[in-house]
């Protein structure tokens, strides 16, 4: 209803009760008006405020919660007056928070796998470190044994060529990775999976893609895994 001058309008009764973000307002029925003309209103602004809430409250007891609901003259609702979020959008906020939350989730999982894959990344370094350091070979040594590596090479790549590789790609047969298409977790087992793309090989042809787990990664390339996780993180 439009606003009331102070001193023309009377108080009737309280006919319903709502809490909204710590903040009480009751409905007031006015005298001479209609329910549909009723306001919301805050406790001060409401004089003798006890004597309508006992009275409101026998009404209930009485009555039901329902007592002033009348057909074609139902009171406003407080959203008419403060704005609360209807039930609708309420529950689209509930699925979005549910949807943060998941995502939340699922960054702290890959949070948790990029501090693993970094632990056993420093760990293999210190291992390396550790490792007793071989004597360097004396200068011919040194250059026959280039030559022999150089000649072995030479000889693997003319049999290479001659056998026919697999169609799907993997580091064991020589192929380079291209990148980290994406990562699957499978239930069951709880083991993450990543699809990879192979680069193209020397004859021409582009090794099939493959769904490998973290351990063959961190055998064969955890470079490319550890920066495949940081960029999901960012």
């Amino acid at each position: 209803m439009s606003k009331k001058k102070k001193g023309l309008y009377f108080i009737e009764q309280i006919l319903d009760y709502k809490q909204y973000q710590g903040q009480k307002y009751y409905l007031i029925k006015w005298q001479g008006y209609n329910n549909r003309d009723c306001t919301w209103e805050k406790p001060e602004k409401i004089p003798n405020l006890p004597q309508y809430i006992s009275q409101y409250e026998q009404n209930v007891k009485n009555l039901g919660s329902n007592f002033y609901h009348i057909e074609n003259d139902e009171p406003p609702l407080l959203e008419d007056f403060i704005g609360v979020p209807s039930q609708q959008k309420q529950s689209v906020l509930q699925q979005q928070q549910e949807q943060i939350k998941k995502l939340q989730d699922q960054v702290s999982l890959l949070k948790q796998e990029l501090n693993q894959v970094k632990k056993q990344q420093e760990e293999i370094i210190q291992l390396i470190q550790t490792l007793p350091q071989e004597k360097k070979p004396q200068q011919s040594n040194q250059q026959q044994d280039s030559e022999n590596i150089q000649d072995s090479i030479s000889e693997l790549s003319q049999k290479n060529t001659e056998v026919k590789l697999p169609n799907e790609g993997g580091f064991e047969y020589g192929d380079q990775l291209d990148k980290i298409g994406q990562a699957a977790q499978i239930k069951q087992t709880g083991i993450k999976m990543y699809y990879l793309l192979w680069q193209k090989r020397s004859n021409g042809i582009i090794p099939k893609n493959r769904w490998v787990n973290s351990e063959y990664l961190q055998k064969y390339d955890i470079k490319s895994l550890c920066y495949y996780l940081q960029k999901k993180l960012q």
